[in-house]
C-alpha cells in the first residue's frame, strides 16, 4: 500500500493540484501557500478534464499517456507564460469582512451559552425533541443577531488595524492599475491618502508608531506582486511570537495531515484493499472507458469531469481505477477542508480559516460520508468546487476586473463538469447572485463592478452551456435521441425530506448549532456595511445558506437529502465564524473577570469547547472502523476470473448481493459496461436511467429470473451476453432454473459467495 499511496499521491499532484498554479497567481492574489493550493487545485480540476476530453475525442483514442501529459502541460505552460508577462493578480489579499465589536452584555451571552450548554445535553439523546431542537435554534439565531447588531465602533468602509491573530478584518479597498498592492499587514485605522497625494497607496502612520514594518515603507510594484506570489506578505505580523508563515501554513499542514489520519484509519486497518462504497464501482467504470475511449455514451449519466481526471491520474500513477481510489479517494475529504480554509481566509482572516479547515476535516460528517459511499464527484463539487466559486465571486466583488472574472467563469462552470445536482447548486446561486448583486450595483451607480460581475455571469453562462450541450444533448443538438427531460421528470418529486433531526445527524450538531450562530451573525452585520464588496460578499454567503436549507426541505428539487448532506459546505465556515464570536468575547488580558459579562462569556467558550471536542471524538471514532459495505474476497476473485476471461460482449449479474456489492462491482472488475441490473422495485420506480435507457435492465431482468425462457435464449444473442454471474446471497435470480438447463448455461466458476455461467448463444424462434 506504500508504494501505491506514494505513486498515487504524486500522480495526484501532478495532474489536480500543480497545473493551474501560475494560474492561480495570475486570476488572485493569495495570503500564503494554503491559500494558493487551494486555488491550483480549483483551477487544475476545472481545466485539465476538459483539456484532456478534448483532446482524446479529436485524436480518436482515449486518455492515453501522451494526451494526459498535454493536457497538465498546456494548463501549467500556460500560466507560466501569462504569469511571466503579466506578472501576479495586483490586488490585496486581505479580508474582505470584519468582525462585529466583543460582546460584553451578559444577557446576550447568557442566552447564547444556555442554548449551548441545551445543544450539549440533546448531544446524548438518540430522538432529540423537536420542540427542544427548535428553541435551541431560535436562541443561536437571536444570540448572533444581537452579538452582531451594534454598529462596529470603527466605521465598516475604512480599513482597521491588522491583528496578529486573523490576518485584518477588513481588506483596503483595491488599488488603482498604477498603484502598489497594498499587503494585508499595512491596513491602518487612519484614512488612506487620496490617490494624488504624497504616499498614495502606503497607509499612514499613526504617531509614536514605528515606521519599520513592511506596508509602512514604500514596496515597488513588481516588488509588491512578487511577495503576493510567493504566498506571504513578508515579513509581518508574529503570532505567538514566530513568523506568521510558520504559524499559519504550519497550522494548516497539521490540520490537514490529522484529516488525511482520519480518513485513512479506517481504509487501512479495516478496509484494504478495498474500500467501501458501492458508487466507487460506477466511477471506476466510465474511467476505464475514459482511458480506453475518451467516452462513454453508454454507461451511466455522470459528466466526465471526475472521470477524466481520474484517467489521467491513472496514466500517471500507472494503476487502475479500483487500485487508485483506495490509496487516493481519501484525499478528497483533505481537499475539502483546504477549500473550507481559503474561503473563510478570504472572508475574516486566516485565522478563521484555521478554523474552518478544521471542522470541515476533523468534526464535519457529510464530507465523509460522501467519501464513504463513494460519492467521489459530489463531494468534489459541492464541497471544493463550489466553495471556491464563492471564494472567486468575493475575489471579483473586491477587485472587479478581467482576471477575477475570468476565475469565477472557469471555476464557476467546472461543477457541469462533474455532477448533475452540483450543477443545480451552481445555477441557483448564479441566479441568486445576478437578482442580488446586479440590482444593488445599479442602484449605487457602481458602473465597473456591474460591468466586470455581468462579464463574469455570461462566462459562467457560455461555458456552462457547452459543457451541457456534449454532456446531456438536450433536445438532440448533437443528434441522436436526448433523454434529459425523461430524467428531469422522473427525479422531481421522487424523496422526501428528512426529519429536522436528521440534519444534525448528517453534519454533526456544532457545524449546524455555530453555523446558525454565525449565519445570523453575518445577516444582522448587513445593516452596517457600506463598502459593495462587504455588502455583496454577505448577502451572497447568506443566500447561498439560505437556499441549501430550503432546498432539503422541498421533494421538488429532487434531491432534498443530497442538499441536506451538502449544506454542510457553507455550515462548516460559518460555524468557524460563530465560534469565533464566542471566542472574541472572552475578557481581555488585564479586564477584570468577576464581572456577569466575562462569567458568561467564560461559561460559553467552556461549553462551545466540550461540544466541538465531544463531537471531533464521535467523528474521529465513527472513521477509525469501516463503513461496511465492502467488497469481499470471494467475489473479488470472480471479478478477477471473470477479468481473466474478458474476450469482450456483455454479461449480466444479480442486482445486489448486499448494499456495498452491486452489480456494478463485477461490471467494474471485469472490464464490462454492461448489462447493467436493477432490482423489480427499481426499475418500476427510477430515480436515474442509464444513458442506454430502459431497455438493458428490462433484458437483464428477464433473465434472471426466467433465464430458460424463448425471451431469454433471444436476449442473449441479441445483446452479446457471455457471461451471467450470480451472487449466492440475495434475490433477483432463480438460481436452480440456470443450474437445470446446462444446454444453455455451462458452470465455469464458483466459489460460496458467487456462481458464473458461460453461455450458449442460440436464438429461439
Amino acid at each position: 500500500m506504500g508504494l501505491d499511496l506514494i505513486r498515487a499521491l504524486l500522480a495526484g499532484a501532478a495532474g489536480a493540484v500543480l497545473p493551474g498554479y501560475f494560474w492561480a497567481a495570475v486570476l488572485r492574489p493569495t495570503s500564503g501557500l494554503g491559500e494558493r493550493l487551494a486555488y491550483s487545485t480549483a483551477v487544475s480540476m476545472a481545466s485539465v478534464p476538459t483539456i484532456a476530453v478534448i483532446l482524446a475525442r479529436a485524436a480518436h483514442t482515449g486518455v492515453v499517456l501522451w494526451v494526459a501529459l498535454a493536457s497538465v502541460l498546456i494548463v501549467f505552460g500556460s500560466g507560466l507564460l501569462v504569469y511571466r508577462f503579466r506578472g501576479a493578480a495586483p490586488a490585496s489579499a486581505a479580508p474582505v469582512l470584519r468582525m462585529p465589536d466583543p460582546v460584553r452584555d451578559p444577557r446576550v451571552l447568557g442566552l447564547v451559552a444556555a442554548a449551548i450548554a441545551l445543544g450539549l445535553l440533546m448531544m446524548a439523546v438518540k430522538r432529540p425533541p423537536v420542540l427542544v431542537l427548535a428553541v435551541i435554534a431560535i436562541a443561536l439565531i437571536a444570540g448572533g443577531a444581537l452579538m452582531a447588531w451594534q454598529r462596529p465602533a470603527e466605521p465598516a468602509d475604512r480599513p482597521p488595524a491588522p491583528s496578529s491573530g486573523t490576518g485584518g478584518f477588513l481588506s483596503a479597498p483595491p488599488p488603482a492599475p498604477s498603484e502598489p498592492a497594498p499587503s494585508a499587514s499595512a491596513a491602518s485605522p487612519a484614512e488612506p491618502p487620496a490617490p494624488g497625494a504624497p504616499g498614495a497607496g502606503q497607509a499612514r502612520t499613526p504617531p509614536g508608531q514605528a515606521r519599520a514594518g513592511p506596508g509602512q515603507a514604500r514596496t515597488p510594484p513588481a516588488q509588491a506582486r512578487a511577495g503576493t506570489a510567493a504566498g506571504g506578505p513578508g515579513p509581518g505580523p508574529r503570532p505567538f511570537g514566530l513568523p506568521l508563515s510558520v504559524v499559519r501554513d504550519g497550522g494548516l499542514a497539521v490540520i490537514l495531515v490529522l484529516t488525511a489520519c482520519r480518513v485513512y484509519s479506517g481504509v487501512v486497518r479495516f478496509e484494504w484493499p478495498y474500500i467501501s462504497g458501492g458508487d466507487q464501482f460506477s466511477h471506476a467504470v466510465m474511467a476505464e472507458q475514459m482511458l480506453a475511449h475518451g467516452q462513454y455514451p453508454s454507461y451511466l449519466i455522470y459528466p466526465p469531469g471526475f472521470s477524466a481526471l481520474t484517467a489521467v491520474i491513472c496514466r500517471f500513477a500507472d494503476l487502475t481505477p479500483l487500485a487508485l481510489f483506495p490509496v487516493l479517494a481519501p484525499m478528497l475529504v483533505v481537499v475539502t477542508a483546504l477549500g473550507a480554509y481559503a474561503l473563510a481566509t478570504r472572508l475574516w482572516g486566516w485565522g478563521y480559516g484555521l478554523g474552518a479547515a478544521a471542522l470541515s476535516g476533523l468534526v464535519l460528517t457529510g464530507a465523509f460520508n460522501g467519501f464513504a459511499e463513494g460519492r467521489y464527484p459530489d463531494l468534489v463539487s459541492a464541497f471544493f468546487l463550489l466553495v471556491m466559486t464563492v471564494a472567486a465571486l468575493v475575489t471579483l466583488y473586491e477587485a472587479p476586473t478581467v482576471r477575477s472574472a475570468a476565475l469565477v467563469a472557469v471555476v464557476g462552470a467546472s461543477a457541469v463538469l462533474y455532477h448533475s445536482v452540483a450543477t443545480l447548486y451552481a445555477a441557483v446561486l448564479f441566479v441568486l447572485v445576478a437578482l442580488i448583486c446586479l440590482p444593488y450595483l445599479a442602484l449605487g451607480r457602481h458602473r465597473r463592478e456591474t460591468r466586470a460581475l455581468l462579464l463574469s455571469l455570461a462566462g459562467v453562462a457560455v461555458l456552462s452551456a457547452c459543457y451541457a450541450v456534449y454532456i446531456y444533448n438536450p433536445g438532440g443538438i448533437l443528434g441522436g435521441k436526448s433523454s434529459t427531460g425523461g430524467a428531469v421528470s422522473i427525479v422531481l418529486g421522487s424523496q422526501a425530506p428528512a426529519t429536522q433531526a436528521a440534519l444534525l445527524k448528517e453534519l454533526g450538531p456544532p457545524i449546524v448549532w455555530f453555523g446558525l450562530l454565525g449565519l445570523a451573525a453575518l445577516a444582522a452585520s448587513l445593516r452596517y456595511l457600506r463598502r459593495p464588496a462587504q455588502v455583496l460578499t454577505a448577502a451572497t454567503v447568506v443566500a447561498w445558506c439560505v437556499v441549501m436549507y430550503l432546498g432539503s426541505r422541498t421533494s421538488l428539487d429532487g434531491f432534498p437529502q443530497r442538499f441536506e448532506r451538502d449544506l454542510g459546505a457553507p455550515l462548516s465556515f460559518m460555524a468557524a465564524f460563530g465560534v469565533g464570536l464566542v471566542v472574541r468575547s472572552l475578557p481581555v488580558r488585564g479586564a477584570t473577570a468577576r464581572t456577569a459579562g466575562a462569567l458568561a462569556a467564560t461559561t460559553a467558550c467552556v461549553l462551545a469547547g466540550v461540544m466541538l471536542l465531544a463531537q471531533a471524538f464521535h467523528a474521529v471514532n465513527a472513521s477509525d472502523r469501516s463503513a461496511g459495505e465492502l467488497l469481499t474476497h470471494r467475489v473479488a476473485t470472480a471479478g478477477q476470473w471473470l477479468a481473466r476471461h474478458n474476450t469482450g460482449g456483455t454479461i449480466i449479474s444479480t442486482p445486489y448481493m448486499n448494499p456495498g456489492v452491486s452489480n456494478r462491482a463485477v461490471l467494474a472488475m471485469g472490464g464490462y459496461t454492461g448489462l447493467q441490473a436493477y432490482s423489480p422495485f427499481r426499475i418500476a420506480h427510477p430515480r436515474s436511467l442509464p444513458t442506454a435507457g430502459k431497455t438493458p435492465l428490462l433484458d437483464s431482468q428477464a433473465v434472471l429470473l426466467h433465464p430458460q425462457s424463448c425471451q431469454s435464449a433471444n436476449i442473449l444473442v441479441r445483446q452479446d451476453v457471455r457471461y451471467v454471474v450470480l451472487y449466492r446471497v440475495g434475490t433477483g435470480a432463480d438460481l436452480t432454473a440456470f443450474a437445470a438447463d446446462p444446454a444453455r448455461y455451462q458452470q465455469v466458476f464458483e466459489n460460496p459467495s458467487v456462481i458464473i455461467y458461460a453461455t450458449h448463444r442460440t436464438g429461439c424462434g
